[in-house]
């Protein structure tokens, strides 16, 4: 069984000297904390690399470091340490130089993952990815090459080419207002990035957008000729995950599959594209999956992940046509099961520890993820999902650092109708995380779950290749690597022979 990754409050669990947690964030990413005498955590400096994520990943249980990123929400009463000069190598954060640090800007932190590259499809890209990032009028496309009989893993054809001009007039909105402000957690931090935003912008011309503007992001209507026009205001990550999502917001190729699919498919995909998230009710599950499930929680407290192999989950996934036509088609075509993890949720959740409690996008995109329910979710005390429906149709201003993606509860209930995810034990739901959306931080009971993940299949290998720091894919599952399409025979999976047990 791969190892229980915690994410722990301050004091909720005994440890031996050089042990490390993750807290304020989630089970493969957040704010280090280390133990020598008691829990402290450390403190931010030019030092504090990749190096360092490896360390402390490989001691969590977690293949790789895939970067390291500043935690703004650090418990105020808690004592510094500083992490320098670490080689990589060590067995444990302690091996690594620390001293005590008076002063301190910030908490470091880490995202960790279970996925390398060469697991992702092959990319032939003509041009140099980096150059994304920096030059503002390229874009990229991909294609998937025809698949083999013997590839397990189809290669994308990419190229990087000009984009048209995004100037326009200057009578545009600007969505960076001061007021924008009132949207987001944490107002300090967004206060330079809405002024640098508005100084930089591309003027747009309002008549000539098909397109809703927000404090957070610009809603497409309809038509691909607006796209120069949007990615002209998004940052770099903005469009980068623009360009990843071409196939699954419709600008580029087509929605493949509508009129083959079954009517539980179509009934699946006509939800999601509408509102983004929808309830699956009893899933018809494999006798003891949940039992298998639960049992490698063990007797978790705090938020904690599992990631045990689980043959009845794999097999169940594979024969249901249904749930993969439409996911399939959701996403463009060509689609990832990257793979699994069992999550617990504890009784008590604060946003200060647990972030995920603040309405968020989950800083990648579009994709979707499945939630199997392990045990009834009560709609008032079972921290039940909550979804903004609509939001899943939102291009995002910013996707690089994480305050940039939590929102204020009044900007959400203002603009949105949401969906209260409660149910029953062998119910799900599934929805796409570019949703605004959170776990409910009020709430008296614990909530375990299966949850599985998908996304358009080029997607991860091209933020793998580039480094960045973005949960494509969420680092803590475990792994499994499926491409699936669809085909004029349905929905083939990659390998075909699969053994399960």
């Amino acid at each position: 069984m791969w190892r229980l990754a915690v994410v722990a409050a301050a004091g909720a669990q005994e440890a031996t000297d050089g042990a490390v947690r993750l807290a304020g964030g989630n089970t493969d990413a957040g704010r280090v904390e280390v133990h020598r005498g008691q829990w402290g955590w450390i403190c931010l400096n030019d030092e504090w690399d990749t190096a360092a994520a490896e360390v402390v990943c490989r001691q969590l249980g977690l293949r790789r470091g895939q970067a390291t990123m500043r935690m703004d929400n650090g418990p105020g009463d808690r004592f510094f340490r500083l992490a320098q000069r670490c080689q990589g190598t060590e067995s444990s954060l302690l091996d690594c130089h620390l001293t005590d640090a008076k002063v301190c800007t910030g908490a470091g932190g880490v995202r960790c993952t279970n996925f390398l590259q060469e697991e992702q499809p092959p990319l032939h890209v003509v041009g140099d990815l980096r150059d994304l990032l920096g030059q503002p009028m390229l874009r990229l496309a991909c294609e998937a090459a025809p698949v083999a009989s013997t590839s397990t893993l189809p290669p994308f054809n990419c190229r990087i080419q000009e984009e048209g001009e995004c100037e326009g007039a200057n009578d545009a909105p600007n969505p960076f207002l001061h007021e924008s402000l009132n949207a987001f957690v944490f107002k300090d931090a967004m206060k330079a990035h809405l002024e640098a935003a508005s100084a930089r912008r591309k003027s747009v011309h309002a008549t000539e957008m098909n397109a809703n503007w927000r404090a957070v992001g610009v809603e497409l209507n309809s038509s691909s000729q607006s796209q120069a026009r949007v990615r002209g205001v998004l940052s770099p990550l903005g469009r980068l995950l623009f360009d990843l999502d071409a196939e699954v917001i419709g600008l580029s190729g087509r929605k493949r599959g509508r009129s083959d699919l079954s009517p539980g498919a179509r009934q699946i995909f006509t939800s999601l594209e509408a509102q983004g998230a929808l309830e699956l009710g009893q899933l018809q599950l494999p006798l003891g999956l949940q039992e298998e499930a639960l049992s490698a929680l063990g007797k978790a407290e705090g938020l904690a992940a599992a990631r045990p192999q689980l043959p009845k989950l794999e097999q169940w996934l594979r024969q249901n046509t249904t749930l993969a036509a439409a996911v399939a088609t959701y996403l463009g075509g060509h689609a990832m099961l990257h793979g699994y993890k069992v999550v617990h949720l504890p009784s008590k959740l604060t946003t200060k520890e647990f972030v995920a409690a603040h309405w968020h996008h989950d800083r990648t995109g579009r994709r979707l993820k499945l939630f199997i329910r392990l045990n009834d979710v009560d709609p008032a005390e079972g921290h039940p999902t909550q979804v903004a429906l609509g939001s899943h149709r939102l291009s995002y201003y910013w996707h690089e650092e994480f305050e940039q993606s939590r929102y204020e509860d009044a900007y959400v209930q203002k603009e949105f109708s949401t969906l209260l995810l409660a149910g029953k034990k062998g119910t799900g739901y599934l929805f796409d995380t570019n949703s605004i959306h959170k776990g409910t931080p009020e709430g008296s009971q614990h909530r375990d779950v299966i949850v599985v993940e998908y996304h358009q299949a080029a997607k991860c290998s091209v933020i793998s290749q580039l480094g960045l720091n973005l949960p494509c894919p969420s680092g803590d599952q475990r792994p499994l690597n499926w491409y699936f399409h669809l085909s004029p025979n349905g929905v083939q999976w990659h390998p075909q022979d699969l053994e399960f047990g």
